[in-house]
Order: structure tokens, then sequence, then C-alpha cells
């Protein structure tokens, strides 16, 4: 996994400087999707708790009708690469939440919102207040259709975004290492988890693989996406005290574009050869800018995994977090994610 940082403030004079930061995070590569472990033997399990019998949590399973009455109508429905529908609420504030629908059945959740009930997992309190409370291990293991399948967690998501059982579903809990406070927690079904494949895996059986969406699905599914992760963006710079951003439609057409260069062309990086860098590739779009930034990211599970690795490195969280910037676009092709920030003339 691949993330790269580029910082741009304009004066009298350009100024490029560049990060470059490269590490394993979000989605595992093909080959470890791949790997098989000859024998299992006696698997490690995770430590038993209380779950709580109320919460945001118990809304998994739930039909539309439920959400419906429970939340109202959504304030948007984003399709996903994996079957089921995000359903957004709460835009802007903290209350942000998204509700993933397949089959008329809740399959997923993702809680944003520090006003949201996620007990025991309280979005804002620290690691410590949290593991106190909730076991953790560094393995996983689950028995879905028959496979025998075992995550294993390096340093890095044990530290950002360990999985758990939790009850008859899993969670996944995005912690912010730079201030050590829960970010946002995920609740998954076996099914779903299996589908994103977020850790590195062995198993024993087989593994069903999705059918891959059709071009017009993608388009619908990196709009969606692009949209979350300006949602998401704008409710954590409200939550770190920084301004809110609006939309750039020239941004965002600007960071499409990007996106699909890179996973068209096969690379990863701020220049590209026939677009040039980010101030030419913006000034294209007609942007004349006082300051810009871009973070890029690449083969996350979706973006809000990839959001929380640019929150957790520092210097994606400097452009990520800014009061330097005014408008924000955000351009998503399959798993190649770009955020070109701007404050124009």
């Amino acid at each position: 996994m691949r993330k790269i940082n580029i910082f741009i403030f304009a004066v009298a004079v350009i100024v490029f400087c560049f990060t470059f930061l490269f590490n394993i995070s979000g989605k595992p590569n093909d080959k470890q999707h791949q790997m098989k472990s000859e024998s299992i033997g006696d698997a490690p399990t995770q430590s038993k708790f209380k779950v709580p019998s109320i919460g945001l949590y118990t809304y998994m399973g739930d039909s539309k009708k439920d959400i419906e009455k429970k939340f109202g109508k959504p304030e948007r429905i984003d399709p996903t690469q994996y079957g089921y529908d995000w359903w957004i609420y709460g835009r802007g504030t903290e209350n942000y939440v998204q509700i993933g629908i397949d089959h008329n059945k809740v399959v997923t959740i993702y809680a944003l919102g520090k006003k949201l009930d996620t007990k025991p997992f309280g979005i804002g309190k620290s690691s410590h207040d949290i593991y106190k409370k909730v076991p953790m291990s560094d393995t996983a293991s689950l028995n879905i259709n028959h496979t025998h399948v075992e995550f294993e967690f390096n340093e890095e998501d044990l530290m950002i975004r360990p999985l758990m059982k939790f009850g008859n579903v899993w969670v996944q809990l995005y912690f912010d290492h730079f201030t050590d406070r829960l970010v946002s927690v995920r609740y998954l079904t076996p099914e779903v988890l299996m589908e994103q494949k977020p850790y590195t895996l062995t198993y024993q059986g087989h593994l069903e693989k999705s059918p891959e969406p059709s071009e017009s699905e993608w388009q619908a599914i990196n709009n969606g996406e692009s949209k979350e992760i300006f949602d998401i963006t704008n409710v954590l710079r409200k939550r770190y005290h920084v301004n809110g951003l609006d939309w750039n439609n020239q941004a965002q057409t600007a960071a499409y574009l990007h996106s699909k260069d890179m996973k068209e062309n096969n690379y990863f990086s701020h220049d590209s050869k026939t677009q040039g860098d980010l101030s030419q590739r913006l000034k294209k779009q007609g942007i004349n800018f006082q300051a810009a930034g871009e973070n890029i990211a690449a083969q996350y599970t979706d973006g809000i995994a990839a959001e929380i690795g640019w929150l957790n490195s520092e210097d994606h969280r400097k452009n990520l977090l800014s009061n330097m910037f005014t408008g924000l676009g955000v351009g998503v092709y399959q798993d190649d994610y770009t955020q070109d920030f701007v404050n124009p003339f």
C-alpha cells in the first residue's frame, strides 16, 4: 500500500515540497489474498467480553423500513463495489453515519459522529480507556462457508485499525494515533468482512471472488466515494476546530482525472507524464490559486479507509486539517484516490 503527499503553497513563487510515504495498510495485495495455510491446528480466538444490549450496532440485520423509521429518509444513497448501498445520514455534523444495506438488510455500519451511541467504543475516547473494557488480540479467526480464515494484524493494524468479534458481527476501530483517540467505528457482518479482506489473511478452503462492477457501476461507485470522502473530511475538520471546505467542481475534475490517469497508466505519483504536476493540472481546469495541496492513496478497501490513512500520516494530515484551504475536490477511480485542496484567487 502506498500513499504520497504533496503540499503546494503559492505566493510570488510556487514552492513545491514533496514527502513520499510508503507503507502497508488497508487492503492486502493479491499475493496476500491468495495465501493458504497447509494446516490450521488450534486457531487462537479473541477473549470474550459482554456486548451491550443497546447501541448503534443493534441495527445490524434490520430492514430498510426499520432504518427509515429510526433515521428517516437518507440524505443520499451511494452504491459500493461490495454489493451493499450506503445510506448517508447527518452530513456535516457529529451525527454522521453510513448504513450499508444489501437485499433489504443492514450488513455494515460506519459511525463517525461523536453523538452516536457506539458503546463501549466511545468516539473521542482514548485507546487506554477503551482497551480497559475491550481486550485486543494480534490475530482473529472465523469460519465462513466451510472455509477457515485467520487474520494476522501488524503493529500498524493494532495501533490504527484493530478488529474484533462483537457479538454476531465484527467491528473495526479507527484511531488517530497522533491524539490516541478513537475517530470512528465500523461494524461488519462476516460476509462483508470477507468481501473487503482489509487485513493480511491465511485460509483453508475456498474464497469466493466477487464479480467485477461494470463501467457504469464503477462510475456511480466512484462518485459516491468521492462525496463520502468530502463529507468525512468536513466532519473531521470541524472536530479538530478547522474551517469547513466547499466542494470545488474544478478541483474535483482535476482530482478525478489524476486518479484515472494513475490507474490506467499504472503509476503512483503527483507528477503525470501527460498531465503535469498539481499546479499544471489545476490550471488546466481554470483554477488560479493562492494555495493548493494534494493527497493521494491507492489500494485501500474504500474511501473511508483511505481517509483514515491520510489522517494518520503526518504530511497528509497537514493538508487534511489545514486552515489554508477553502475548497476541496475529490476524485476516485476504483481504488485510486485523490484529494485536491485549493484556496482560489
